[in-house]
C-alpha cells in the first residue's frame, strides 16, 4: 500500500510550527502587513493603502520604470515585493505582475534574499537561515522541541511529553531526534512555509505499540479546539490564532520517503483526539483503518505527520476516493484520473493589485515531475469559483456545486519516464476576466476527463502578469485661445475667433509618456467627428491642440481621451461647450434721465443698452466736449477675443470703469463731470471678446456747449492764502475762506519753524512762505481740525519749490487720524508728485499699506510748481494736475477701502522723522470738498481764491 503525506498543512494566517507575516516594505517600514489571499487564511482581506501610500508607491514605480528603459532590463519596484509577490518595470513602458504558491524570498536587513532552509544553530535552538517564519527547534538536552512565533510576536512551544530530547543530526533542513520512543525517528524540517514534523515509525511493533495509541506533544502558550475537517485551532492569549490541518501518514512502498510518498495513493488522515493542550494521535487504529480498506500489506518505515503549517499555500487538491479529505499545503500535487483515484488540483493568488490594469498577457508556470502512464490523457485548466475556502475537500467541492469555468487551455505535457517538465498555462483571459470584475483573488482548477491522466505537480507555481495601466480620465479641459473656460449645452462658452486652442491636463497611473486625443463635434450631433487632433506622445500634464477653421455662429463641443498607445484611457473627460461669434457688437446706446442736473464731481444715472450678447461694458470720462470721431478705448479698457473676459464687476482699472450687463434691458453708469464740458464714453463688448467702437455722451445739458456743467461749489473748504499776508507771519494763519464761518481753521506754525521765510511764487512779488527746512520732528506745520473728509470728494492744491530730490520719497503733506485712512502728497525717489489715498503710515516709516496713488509730473527743485490732486468719488478716480492744465498728467482707479477712510486728523506739512522729511517751500495750501473745474483751478494759479465771489 502507498500512503502520501501532505506536508504541512494549515488554516490559519500564522499557525504552530512557523510563523510569516507578510508585509508591503519600503525603507525599512511595514505599511501593510496583509498579503495573502482573501479567506484563506492568511488574512480575509487587503488593507486598502492610503493616499500617502499610493504616492510613495507611485515614486518607487516611476523610479523602477526609468532604471528599467536605461538598463533595458526589467528592474523591481521597492515597495511592491513580499515573499510571495513582486511588481517589475519591463524595459518597454509596461509592468509586470508575479504571484508565487509559496514564499520565495524574505527580507534580511532591508533587502530581499532568496529563502534558505538550510538549519543553523542560533544560541539554544536551530533555526533556518533565511526563512519568512521564525521557527526554531531543539538542539536536545531538553523537553523543548520546537517553538513558533505568531504574527502579535507572541510565542507557542511544542514540548516533547517523553523525556528528554536527543541531540539531532542535522542534514540540510532536517534535524533528526533518533529513537525518541520505541523505533520511532523525530524529523523537523524547515520548508518553505514553515516546518514539517515527521515521525518515522520503523516497524509494526513500534506502529501498534502503546505509546502511539496517544502520540503527542505538549503545546504551551495557546488552547487548542478542533476545527472543521479535522483541523485544529490554537488560539494565544492576545487573540491570535494558529491553524493545523488533520494529520496524514504514508508507508515507504515505491521509494516513498519521509519527504514524498512512492506511490500514486494519496495520504490519508490520522486518527486523532484534540484537548486544550495537545492533539492525540492513535498511529495503530489508522493502520487498522487502511488495513481493512485495502488489504495490502503496509511497507515500513511509515511516515506520520502531525504537522502545524505556519504559511497558508496558494495550491491544494483532492482525491474522489478519499472523498473528506484536504489536501491543503501539499508538497506534491496529484490532478488526474487513475482509478480509483480522480484528482483536481488548485492553485489560487491575488490579482487586488491589478485593479484598474489593462491585462496584456498572464501564464501559470506550473512543474510537472512524473507522469504515471504512457501515453496520458490531455489535462485542462479552468477559472473556478472562490468559494469554498482553500483547501476544501472532494465532498465540499460537490457540495458547492458548478465551479468550473470554461476550458481556457488543454495540454497533453510530457509522457510516461518524462523528466520534471515546465508546463505554462495561458491564463490571460481568465486573469482579465477577474481583474474586470474587481475580483481581489483568482482561482485556477486542473482537472481531466481521460481514464489515463494521472500526473504530479510541485505545489510551486508561479503567475505571471504582464498589464498596463491605461491614462486617466484628462481633466480641467479649458480654452487657451482664446483664454476662456468651458461651456456646457445650456451655456456655451462664447469663442470670438476661428481657430480655437484647447488643453486639458493627461496623466497615467504608469511613469512615462502619454498622448490625448481630441474630438471636435457638432453640438447638434454629438455622434459624428468633424475633427480629431493628437497632442502627440510626450510627458504626463498639461496637453493641447488647435482645431481650425471654424464657422462663426456654429455651437461645437469637444472632449478629450488619453492614450499611451496600448490603451485608451479609462475614459473621456466632460463635454466642452462653445458657439463661434466673431461679430463685434453694436454701439451701444447712452442716455441721460429727462432733467438731469449736471454739476462738476455729482454723479448722474446713465442708461447703456446694447445687443442682447453684450456682456458688459466699458466706460470713461474726458475733460473735453463731445468730439467726432470717437477716441479711441484706452489701453486698460481694450478687450481682446484671445484673452480672458475682464471681470465686469471690477469697478474700475487705471482710466476706465466697467459694468456688467444687468438683465435684458439697459444698465445703469453713473458718471460725473468732471470739467464744465466733459464726454463719457461707452465701449460694448460680449462674451466671446468682441469689442465695439466707443460712443459719446455729452456731460452737459442737452449737449449744448453753451451750457455747461455747474461748478461744484467750493464754499465749504479751507485756503490760507500766504501770498496776501506779510512777513512775519503770526503763528496761527487764518483761514482764508470768508464764507467758513466758525468752522475756520488755522494753520498753526511752530516755535521752531520760520516765521520770516519769504520767496518769489507770484514772481516779481515777494510774499511769505512757510519753510520746511528746520522743523523738528513732532513739531511740524498743522491745521488745527480735519481740514476735509477724506472718503469723500475733494480737491487739495498748494505751491511748492522743492530744494531737491531724495533717494526716498519725501512727504509734503498728509492727512490722517485715528482710523486707517489718510490722503498724501509726495515726491518720489524718481522726482515725480503723487498724490495718494490709503492706509495710514505705520510709525511713519514711509511704507503704506494698501496705498493708491497716481504719480506723474517732473519736480523741478528750486522751481515753484502748483500740484493738485483730486479725489474723485463718483468716477473713481484719482487725478493729478500740473499748474492750470486742465488735462490731468496722471489718472489712477481707485475705490476706498473699508474702515474709516475720512482721514480725520489735522493737515501736516512735512512729516518727520527728519531722514524723510520734505525740504522745501510751501505757498497757498487749498483743501476743498469737491471736485474743481478748470474757471476754479486757473484762479488758484493766479494766487486767487476759488470759492464763490
Amino acid at each position: 500500500m502507498n500512503l502520501l503525506s501532505s506536508g504541512s498543512r494549515g488554516r490559519a494566517r500564522t499557525a504552530l510550527g512557523s510563523v510569516c507575516v507578510l508585509a508591503i516594505v519600503l525603507g525599512g517600514g511595514a505599511l501593510s502587513a496583509s498579503a495573502s489571499p482573501a479567506g484563506s487564511g492568511q488574512g480575509s482581506g487587503r488593507a486598502i493603502p492610503a493616499q500617502s501610500f499610493r504616492d510613495i508607491q507611485q515614486m518607487a514605480v516611476s523610479s523602477a520604470v526609468a532604471a528599467a528603459q536605461d538598463t533595458g532590463e526589467p528592474v523591481p519596484v521597492k515597495g511592491m515585493i513580499t515573499p510571495t509577490e513582486q511588481t517589475l518595470a519591463m524595459p518597454d513602458g509596461t509592468m509586470q505582475y508575479e504571484a508565487s504558491s509559496l514564499p520565495v524570498r524574505v527580507e534580511q536587513d532591508g533587502d530581499w534574499v532568496p529563502v534558505d532552509t538550510t538549519l543553523a544553530p542560533v544560541g539554544e535552538w536551530l533555526e533556518p537561515v533565511a526563512s519568512v517564519a521564525p521557527v526554531r527547534f531543539s538542539s536536545g538536552g531538553s523537553d523543548q522541541l520546537a517553538q513558533v512565533q505568531t504574527e502579535t510576536g507572541e510565542w507557542v512551544s511544542e514540548r516533547w511529553p517523553y523525556g528528554t530530547l536527543p541531540v539531532p543530526t542535522v542534514d540540510g533542513d532536517t534535524a533528526t531526534y533518533t529513537e525518541v520512543l520505541p523505533g520511532v525517528d523525530l524529523k523537523m524540517i524547515a520548508t518553505v512555509t514553515g516546518q514539517m514534523a515527521v515521525y518515522v515509525v520503523k516497524n509494526e511493533k513500534a506502529a501498534r505499540s502503546s505509546r502511539l495509541d496517544d502520540l503527542h506533544v505538549v503545546i504551551e502558550g495557546a488552547d487548542l479546539t478542533k476545527g472543521a475537517n479535522g483541523s485544529v485551532e490554537a488560539e494565544v492569549a492576545d487573540g491570535s490564532q494558529l491553524v493545523a490541518g488533520q494529520p496524514l501518514w504514508w508507508d515507504s512502498s515505491n521509494g516513498g520517503t519521509y519527504r514524498v510518498p512512492g506511490g500514486d495513493e494519496p495520504a490519508l488522515p490520522v486518527t486523532q483526539e484534540v484537548d486544550a493542550e495537545r492533539v492525540s494521535l492513535d498511529v495503530g487504529a489508522s493502520v487498522d483503518t487502511q488495513e481493512k480498506r485495502s488489504g495490502d500489506e503496509i511497507t515500513y518505515p511509515i511516515y506520520v505527520d502531525p504537522d502545524w503549517s505556519s504559511w497558508q499555500s496558494a495550491s491544494w487538491y483532492t482525491d474522489a476516493e478519499f472523498p473528506a479529505q484536504g489536501y491543503l499545503n501539499a508538497n506534491l500535487l496529484r490532478v488526474g484520473v487513475s482509478a480509483p483515484f480522480a484528482s483536481d488540483m488548485f492553485f489560487q493568488f491575488p490579482i487586488w493589485q491589478l485593479a484598474g490594469k489593462k491585462v496584456m498577457n498572464a501564464v501559470l508556470s506550473t512543474t510537472m515531475t512524473k507522469v504515471l502512464w504512457c501515453a496520458p490523457d490531455p489535462i485542462g485548466i479552468h477559472a473556478y469559483g472562490l468559494s469554498p475556502s482553500p483547501g476544501f475537500s472532494r465532498n465540499q467541492q460537490l457540495a458547492a456545486g458548478t465551479s468550473w469555468g470554461g476550458l481556457i487551455q488543454s495540454q497533453n505535457p510530457g509522457n510516461c519516464g518524462s523528466p520534471t517538465t515546465a508546463v505554462g498555462w495561458n491564463v490571460t483571459g481568465a486573469i482579465a476576466n477577474g481583474v474586470n470584475a474587481n475580483e481581489s483573488e483568482t482561482r485556477l482548477g486542473i482537472t481531466a476527463a481521460g481514464a489515463r491522466s494521472r500526473r504530479w505537480f510541485s505545489p510551486a507555481a508561479l503567475l505571471t502578469v504582464s498589464y498596463n495601466s491605461p491614462p486617466n480620465v484628462p481633466t480641467s479641459p479649458v480654452f487657451t485661445s482664446p483664454n476662456r473656460q468651458c461651456g456646457t449645452a445650456a451655456a456655451p462658452a462664447m469663442i470670438g475667433q476661428s481657430d480655437v486652442t484647447v488643453q486639458v491636463n493627461q496623466t497615467d497611473p504608469d511613469p512615462g509618456n502619454v498622448d490625448t486625443n481630441f474630438h471636435l463635434m457638432r453640438a447638434s450631433d454629438l455622434n459624428t467627428r468633424i475633427q480629431d487632433r493628437a497632442s502627440g506622445l510626450g510627458a504626463q500634464g498639461l496637453k493641447s491642440v488647435t482645431f481650425p477653421g471654424l464657422t462663426n455662429g456654429e455651437t461645437y463641443a469637444w472632449r478629450a481621451w488619453g492614450s499611451d498607445h496600448l490603451h485608451n484611457g479609462v475614459g473621456p473627460s466632460e463635454w466642452c461647450y462653445f458657439t463661434v461669434d466673431t461679430t463685434k457688437p453694436a454701439v451701444p446706446a447712452v442716455t441721460a434721465p429727462t432733467g438731469a442736473s449736471y454739476v462738476v464731481g455729482t454723479g448722474i444715472p446713465l442708461s447703456a443698452t446694447g445687443d442682447s450678447d453684450v456682456a458688459g461694458y466699458v466706460y470713461w470720462v474726458t475733460p473735453t466736449q463731445l468730439v467726432a470721431p470717437a477716441p479711441p478705448v484706452p489701453a486698460d479698457g481694450t478687450v481682446a477675443v484671445g484673452a480672458a473676459l475682464p471681470d465686469c464687476a471690477t469697478t474700475v482699472t487705471n482710466s476706465v470703469r466697467w459694468a456688467c450687463k444687468t438683465g435684458a434691458g439697459s444698465t445703469t453708469l453713473t458718471v460725473a463731470p468732471t470739467d464744465s464740458l466733459s464726454t463719457v464714453w461707452v465701449s460694448a463688448f460680449d462674451k466671446a471678446g468682441n469689442q465695439s467702437a466707443a460712443t459719446g455722451h455729452p456731460l452737459y445739458p442737452g449737449g449744448n456747449t453753451g451750457t455747461p456743467a455747474a461748478p461744484a461749489n467750493l464754499d465749504a473748504g479751507h485756503a490760507w492764502q500766504l501770498t496776501a499776508m506779510s512777513s512775519p507771519l503770526p503763528e496761527a494763519i487764518p483761514d482764508a475762506n470768508p464764507w467758513i464761518g466758525s468752522a475756520a481753521l488755522d494753520l498753526m506754525i511752530p516755535a521752531t519753524a520760520s516765521t520770516t521765510s519769504t520767496d518769489l511764487p507770484d514772481f516779481p512779488f515777494t510774499s511769505p512762505v512757510l519753510s520746511t527746512n528746520v522743523a523738528t520732528a513732532g513739531y511740524e506745520i498743522t491745521s488745527l481740525g480735519a481740514p476735509v473728509d477724506a472718503s469723500q470728494s475733494f480737491t487739495f492744491s498748494l505751491w511748492v519749490k522743492p530744494a531737491h530730490i531724495a533717494s526716498t520719497s519725501q512727504v509734503v503733506a498728509i492727512q490722517s487720524g485715528q482710523g486707517v485712512g489718510t490722503m498724501q502728497l509726495q515726491i518720489t525717489s524718481t522726482g515725480k508728485y503723487a498724490f495718494c489715498l490709503g492706509d495710514r503710515y505705520v510709525n511713519m516709516s514711509n511704507t503704506a499699506r494698501d496705498n493708491n496713488c497716481v504719480a506723474g509730473g517732473t519736480v523741478t527743485p528750486g522751481s515753484w510748481q502748483m500740484v493738485t490732486g483730486i479725489w474723485d468719488g463718483t468716477n473713481h478716480q484719482l487725478r493729478l494736475h500740473i499748474g492750470n492744465s486742465t488735462t490731468p498728467v496722471a489718472v489712477n482707479g481707485h475705490v476706498n477701502g473699508s474702515g474709516d477712510r475720512t482721514a480725520n486728523g489735522g493737515l501736516m506739512f512735512a512729516p518727520g522723522p527728519d531722514s524723510l522729511r520734505f525740504i522745501g517751500l510751501i505757498t497757498n495750501p487749498v483743501v476743498v470738498p469737491g471736485v474743481i473745474n478748470h474757471a476754479q483751478l486757473e484762479r488758484l494759479t493766479a494766487f486767487e481764491l476759488p470759492f464763490t465771489d
